[in-house]
């Protein structure tokens, strides 16, 4: 009898390993699994970087302008004045250049690049779609729409030329480390004091912004509700209201007619977003494209 309770016991003691050893054996297949998605996204990412990115250049000063604009002008058949492009005064030029040519084959979605010069592995394609949530899980080259760090991308209400007045990109804080997840690492001082710029470079040209406001915000706060279709007293309420909510030290001037651009990404285990606002200050140029109807029209009365 007592062979028997044994004999019984031990049976029980296998089982309960048995199932121990599943259990354990199918949370590390999808712990594998889960760091495997992240890997193969990370890997997509730097073979798109290694194909399209053509070069890395210092920045050089260009020829210096006494003007604070270029202007040029444009006229009807009849000799009257269609409109003005007013636009800023090129002063640096981008750190990399990428291959249009090779990025629109891939994805005609695909409207700029993003670079951040103090955290350079900020480094990714900018995308467009007409929703934002097309890309929200979906690799930049279509193959998937299940990926953990999808794209970041451009809200669908903002001009794709990013000559909006006030523009917002959205990026997932992913556990790897990857897309915008190191932005929260500009709210070290000695950082954003140093390198407070990014780059935005497009087939149009290529466009340097300072950072000018770093703050956390709910997910459904008024920074996504707003939009711009021209500049006023609303646009420059609003950018200096961005400004106030920034919980670092320094001072940026802005333009009334400025463009200003605010990325987007999570708080792990919050409903918060992280908040950078950035501000154009030179580069190529931006072609102001709301005064140029305005000229227009009033030619037209």
């Amino acid at each position: 009898m007592k062979k028997k309770k044994i004999r019984i016991s031990t049976v029980l003691l296998l089982v309960l390993l048995f199932v121990l050893f599943c259990v354990v054996a199918w949370a590390g297949w999808k712990l594998y699994r889960y760091y495997a998605d992240y890997s193969k996204d990370r890997d997509l990412y730097s073979d798109l970087r290694d194909e399209v990115i053509k070069s890395e250049e210092k920045e050089n000063e260009t020829e210096e302008t006494t003007k604070d604009y270029l202007e040029t002008e444009e006229y009807l058949d009849n000799g009257t004045k269609k409109y003005r492009k007013r636009k800023k005064r090129i002063s640096k030029s981008a750190p990399i250049s990428v291959d249009w040519d090779e990025l629109k084959k891939i994805n005609e979605d695909i409207i700029g690049w993003v670079y951040f010069t103090g955290l350079p592995q900020i480094s990714y394609p900018v995308l467009q779609a007409d929703d934002n949530e097309y890309y929200v899980h979906r690799t930049y080259d279509l193959s998937s729409d299940t990926s953990k760090a999808g794209c970041i991308f451009m809200d669908y209400r903002m001009a794709d030329d990013f000559s909006s007045p006030y523009s917002i990109i959205y990026g997932h804080n992913v556990r790897d480390g990857s897309m915008l997840s190191d932005l929260a690492r500009l709210k070290d001082q000695t950082l954003y004091d140093e390198e407070p710029y990014f780059w935005i470079l497009t087939p149009e040209g290529n466009y340097r912004y300072q950072i000018f406001s770093i703050f956390q915000c709910h997910r459904a706060a008024d920074v996504f509700q707003r939009s711009f279709d021209g500049w006023g007293e609303d646009f420059s309420k609003w950018q200096s209201e961005l400004k106030l909510r920034n919980s670092m030290q320094g001072d940026v001037k802005l333009r009334e007619d400025g463009h200003v651009i605010a990325f987007s990404t999570c708080v792990p285990n919050s409903f918060d977003r992280t908040i950078v606002c950035g501000t154009y200050i030179d580069g190529d140029l931006i072609t102001d494209l709301h005064e140029e109807n305005e000229i227009e029209k009033k030619q037209l009365k």
